[in-house]
């Protein structure tokens, strides 16, 4: 037995010793030690629980805006509130949960502005500056031409099928030097995007008969933009202006530009250049009149007696924009039929393949485009003549989506829930009011309704008429003639009239009356915390339930 063995032994009590055992000849001794007391469990600390679920939604609803999802980031936003202001005696009660309340309400209003400058579902899409601003500004005929150049153009010319007449005089020639030169750059990007549309004007050109070649005209108008619009109010690839837009047929409202429908337009511009050839028996005074109008280019040939462009050109009667119009088609035409001749690297954008889904009233297209699941981008390029980022809300309006997506489509935008679709309401109007009064009323401006309802801004509203008040998603304004929230409906609350005091908060206010800063946001059309004594509130109470 080992010695330390024999000292435990004599050292401990009797009554310890059934507690060491000793082992003979093995030469090891085991102690039982007392069992351990077991480890503390330790308790969720509700206060930390609580920022990291509200930091968890308010992390998701930044990632949900930043890929446009604005209604998945607006629920994650809400949820977010909503988890501080549950907090057992308020967001205020730890000083973890208000500083975590705070830099959520920091965060959310810094995200809330950043959407705001994005635009919502009734705010109009941008535009480009279109190219025929330009055409007067540029040096033709400045400088001489190169014989390089005039050799190129009459080879391409002798080779190339034209349908169209080219004049190859000092004019035209000194555009195609332009073409290779200062606008190369802009040049080639044009052709290249034309190549989208391209086969389709042909074959529209060819069903009117009249010369596929002009198809580049919409070259020079617009550099082949849907979105391109000029000074002179002109929009779309044809640059059609409200007026003559409307006289071939292209729809213009508060919602919808057919201007800006390159099918649509395409064939209005057949038409329109159909007939104003039937006018001149001239193709290049057709031309010269698609862009400076016919009825200026009559008083030109009757003023100095010429019925050829080319002599119209050498007086006073034309603007340098139209003097220069005609010949950059003719150079246009000339290049595109053999763009490598010219060294130009043609790059076609791939051609849109669509179908068509009908959509009934005001649907975001950021929510279309998940239904679809394809980006916005690609939406909005589908579907150029829509002005704003929704769909009509006064009718049904067929959609495009990339072609292989029309049935998910279809499918998702039939169980949109109602938070997904546009937010407006609709107004018969009363004696006496005015789109004034109407628009302080409903939390909006006075010009949205006139837009959206086809209204003179100054004009009388006539009592009974049916208008569509467009409202912002993030604006959800209450007013006595407007009908109360769903939820105030559905828990049977009473509408009060709160006068802000001085020192009072959103969050005092809410706790007072039991609600939460949310609702009293939305009730109020606030984007923010902050608030002035002395202004009113709208706050829906619970009431007594029979």
């Amino acid at each position: 037995m080992a010695w330390w063995c024999v000292f435990y032994r004599s050292a401990l009590p009797a009554a310890a010793l059934s507690l060491v055992a000793c082992a003979s000849g093995t030469g090891r001794t085991s102690v039982a030690a007392p069992a351990p007391a077991p480890a503390p469990v330790a308790t969720p600390d509700p206060a930390v629980e609580l920022v990291a679920q509200a930091e968890s939604h308010l992390k998701a609803g930044v990632a949900a805006a930043e890929e446009g999802h604005l209604d998945r980031a607006r629920s994650e936003f809400d949820q977010t509130i909503d988890l501080y202001l549950s907090f057992p005696g308020g967001a205020y009660a730890d000083a973890r949960v208000a500083e975590g309340y705070r830099r959520s309400l920091e965060a959310i209003h810094v995200r809330e502005i950043e959407t705001l400058a994005a635009g919502d579902g009734f705010t109009e899409t941008g535009t480009e500056p279109a190219p025929i601003d330009d055409v007067a500004a540029l040096p033709v005929e400045e400088t001489p031409t190169s014989p390089e150049t005039r050799a190129r153009a009459e080879a391409a010319v002798e080779s190339e099928a034209l349908d169209l007449p080219i004049e190859l005089n000092e004019a035209v020639l000194s555009c195609i030097d332009l073409y290779q030169d200062r606008l190369r750059d802009w040049f080639e990007a044009a052709l290249s995007r034309g190549q989208r549309y391209l086969p389709r004007i042909r074959e529209v050109f060819a069903e009117e008969g009249i010369p596929r070649d002009l198809a580049y005209v919409a070259l020079v108008e617009s550099a082949f933009k849907t979105n391109a619009y000029s000074r002179a109010r002109a929009r779309g690839v044809w640059q059609f202006i409200a007026t003559t837009g409307k006289r071939y047929g292209l729809h213009v409202d508060w919602w919808v530009d057919e201007r800006s429908d390159p099918d649509k337009a395409t064939r209005a511009a057949a038409q329109y250049l159909k007939e104003l050839y039937e006018l001149f028996g001239d193709w290049n005074l057709a031309l010269a009149a698609y862009n400076a109008g016919e009825r200026k280019i009559v008083r030109g040939m009757t003023r100095y007696k010429k019925d050829d462009f080319w002599e119209l050109r050498k007086t006073r009667a034309l603007k340098r924009e139209t003097k220069n119009y005609v010949p950059l088609i003719h150079a246009a035409i000339v290049i595109a039929k053999a763009p490598e001749r010219y060294g130009f690297a043609v790059e076609p954008l791939p051609a849109l393949e669509w179908e068509q889904v009908p959509v009934e009233g005001a649907i975001d297209l950021r929510a279309i485009a998940e239904c679809a699941e394809t980006p916005l981008e690609d939406v909005q390029a589908l579907n150029p003549e829509l002005r704003r980022l929704a769909t009509p809300a006064n009718r049904t309006f067929g959609v495009r989506v990339p072609r292989g997506h029309g049935d998910s489509a279809r499918t998702c935008i039939a169980n949109l829930p109602e938070d997904k679709r546009v937010r407006f309401r609709t107004h018969v109007v009363t004696r006496g009011q005015t789109l004034a009064s109407i628009a302080r009323a409903n939390g909006v401006r006075a010009r949205d309704i006139a837009e959206a309802n086809n209204l003179r801004l100054k004009g009388r509203l006539r009592p009974g008429t049916e208008l569509i008040i467009p409202i912002s998603p993030r604006s959800r304004v209450v007013s006595a003639s407007a009908p109360r929230p769903a939820r105030a409906e559905a828990e049977g609350r009473g509408r009060v009239r709160y006068r802000v005091r001085p020192g009072d908060t959103l969050v005092s206010i809410a706790a007072q009356y039991g609600t939460t800063v949310h609702d009293l946001q939305a009730w109020n059309g606030l984007h923010g915390s902050r608030i002035a004594a002395g202004h009113f509130l709208t706050i829906y109470m619970a009431t007594p339930q029979d």
